[in-house]
C-alpha cells in the first residue's frame, strides 16, 4: 500500500511585499510601536553591528527600546542598493542602503549603512530572526582614522 504525502508550500512573498514588511519593521522602530516590533521580532533573533552582536526576543524589546540612547527621526531605503535572496520557501532575506536621520543623545546625526534583514515565515506571520548594519564607508575604516605624524 502507498500512502501519498501532501506537501503544503506557503505562498511565496513578493519583492514588494518583502520591502513593505521592512518598512512596517521600521515604521514600528520610529513610532518606539513596542507591540508591533515584538511581534515581528523572532524568539530567538540575532542583531549585529558596529557596536557587537545581540541575542533578541519580542519580550525584550521593551527594555531595549526604553534604554536606547537613539531615536529614529526619519530614514529612507534605497532601491538601487536592493538585494533580496529566497534561501528557501519561508525564509528570505532583503539587503539595502538606508539613510537615517537619527537624534544620539540630544544631538541630530545623518548616517549612510547598508542593513540586512532576514525573515521567516512563522505559524503568525513573517518574524525577523537576523538583523545587520554596517556603516557605509572604507571597509578599513581608514574614512574614520586620525593619522598622527611625529616631528
Amino acid at each position: 500500500m502507498t500512502t501519498m504525502t501532501q506537501t503544503m508550500t506557503l505562498p511565496a512573498i513578493s519583492d514588494q511585499e518583502l520591502l513593505a514588511l521592512e518598512r512596517q519593521y521600521w515604521d514600528a522602530l520610529k513610532d518606539r510601536d513596542t507591540r508591533t516590533v515584538g511581534r515581528m521580532t523572532a524568539e530567538e533573533s540575532t542583531v549585529a553591528g558596529a557596536s557587537g552582536v545581540a541575542g533578541f526576543g519580542p519580550q525584550a524589546i521593551d527594555k531595549f527600546m526604553a534604554n536606547a540612547s537613539y531615536k529614529i527621526k526619519d530614514y529612507r531605503i534605497d532601491p538601487q542598493f536592493m538585494r533580496i535572496n529566497r534561501i528557501c520557501d519561508d525564509v528570505v532575506s532583503i539587503a539595502y542602503g538606508v539613510h537615517e536621520d537619527l537624534e544620539v543623545d540630544g544631538k541630530r546625526i545623518r548616517l549612510d549603512a547598508f542593513d540586512t534583514s532576514v525573515w521567516k515565515k512563522t505559524d503568525n506571520g513573517w518574524a525577523c530572526v537576523l538583523h545587520t548594519e554596517s556603516l557605509k564607508g572604507d571597509p578599513y575604516g581608514r574614512d574614520r582614522m586620525t593619522v598622527r605624524t611625529s616631528n
